[in-house]
């Protein structure tokens, strides 16, 4: 695919422009028959809590992650999301372990932010890039959830 696709400013795309990539990723993707993974990443923070410099910890972590063939966006205020070209459910999972080890380290020194990850995958978690970023976010913030719930 070539040079890795970022937007000037945080080094991620807008929400606009990661779905209308995304879209025809994982139009491609299905028509190819080849694997094609989501991973949406979302920090642990309480209501109404500023969470910028951890937001640009989590930005710059999975700049520093993805392959040039991977994209990556900012989709909602306390999420980022990433596309994984020819990426399997398998590889989604032990990149999501990875990241979310990097994010603690690197986050330590603001708070000790808690990382939840959740992944969806063509075709078992959709069709469409709408469904699989949807089914990404989903799992992350069940698993945030759960663990709020806990604390």
């Amino acid at each position: 695919m070539g040079t890795a696709k970022t937007e000037t400013a945080g080094g991620l795309f807008a929400k606009q422009d990661f779905l209308r990539i995304l879209t025809g990723e994982v139009a491609a993707a299905l028509r190819a028959g080849r694997p094609y993974t989501i991973v949406a990443v979302a920090p642990q923070h309480f209501p109404g809590e500023d969470i910028t410099d951890i937001m640009r910890i989590a930005a710059a972590c999975v700049r520093e992650l993805v392959r040039d063939d991977d994209i990556a966006g900012h989709v909602e205020d306390d999420i980022v999301a990433f596309g994984l070209y020819s990426g399997d459910c398998t590889s989604a999972a032990i990149l999501a372990q990875r990241l979310t080890s990097d994010l603690r380290l690197r986050s330590f020194h603001l708070r000790n932010t808690l990382w939840e990850m959740g992944h969806a995958c063509l075709p078992e978690d959709g069709s469409t890039a709408q469904e699989l970023l949807a089914a990404a976010i989903d799992k992350a913030k069940t698993r945030r959830r759960r663990l709020a719930a806990h604390l």
